[in-house]
């Protein structure tokens, strides 16, 4: 089960009240709205984080933001990640221009999620393989998949909200 959030992810990074044209047009797909939102809610609220902490996911997708140069998410995945238990190993993850050392299966596993999110295509069962190799587990590549395509997904309708909204 997830914990339900009364604020549309979306609408609050892009600042969209419900006097804002672009709301009133996201309200039109209100359904497609509605699924993007309980799928943010499915993907760092589950009932059960597994080997995932709810700190860990947010540290992950501030970091995807970042790579895609989104402010607006990244600003907010920063902040999640505060409520959630920030720690400088995770402050380190979030950024992503860092690679920690030291931890194989932490590098492996922010390579993948880097790989993923800039070069999709490049992706081969290989890198599937390095990530059983330090110790994940179905259930992780799974969790790790989904969170990666939710937010590189988030940050694509963020974009094209965001251009509706300025222009």
């Amino acid at each position: 089960m997830t914990v339900s959030t009364k604020v549309d992810v979306i609408d609050a990074v892009l600042g969209l009240d419900s006097s804002s044209p672009v709301h009133a047009l996201r309200e039109r797909r209100a359904k497609l709205k509605h699924f993007t939102q309980t799928s943010y809610e499915a993907a760092f609220t589950p009932s059960d984080p597994g080997n995932f902490s709810f700190a860990m996911r947010a540290a992950l997708a501030a970091r995807m933001a970042g790579l895609w140069r989104s402010a607006e998410l990244h600003a907010h995945y920063k902040e999640l990640l505060e409520e959630r238990g920030s720690t400088p190993g995770l402050q380190a993850i979030a950024d992503p221009g860092v690679v920690p050392e030291g931890d194989e299966r932490l590098a492996t596993i922010l390579a993948h999620v880097d790989l993923v999110t800039l070069k999709p295509r490049e992706a081969t069962r290989a890198n599937i393989e390095a990530l059983y190799a330090v110790g994940l587990d179905d259930r992780d590549i799974v969790t790790l998949a989904g969170l990666i395509a939710f937010v590189n997904y988030q940050v694509l309708v963020v974009a094209g909200v965001k251009m509706l909204r300025d222009n």
